[in-house]
């Protein structure tokens, strides 16, 4: 069964890259998927879409 939900970690490892680059993609890119905060409390984990995520590269990868 496929992910609906991942975590930083996860992106990372999808996109092949380290964490301060996802740190700068949602900075920068006002494309990139916005990140899910699960809670209220600032300890609440954060999750991403998969969908989400692989949309926005099928979108870079046919706009390059």
């Amino acid at each position: 069964m496929k992910k609906i939900r991942i975590t930083k970690k996860d992106v990372c490892y999808l996109l092949s890259i380290k964490a301060d680059k996802l740190r700068k993609l949602m900075i920068e890119d006002e494309t990139f998927p916005r990140p899910i905060k699960d809670g209220t409390t600032r300890q609440a984990a954060v999750y991403f879409d998969v969908s989400a995520i692989e949309l926005w590269w099928q979108n870079k990868i046919e706009n390059s």
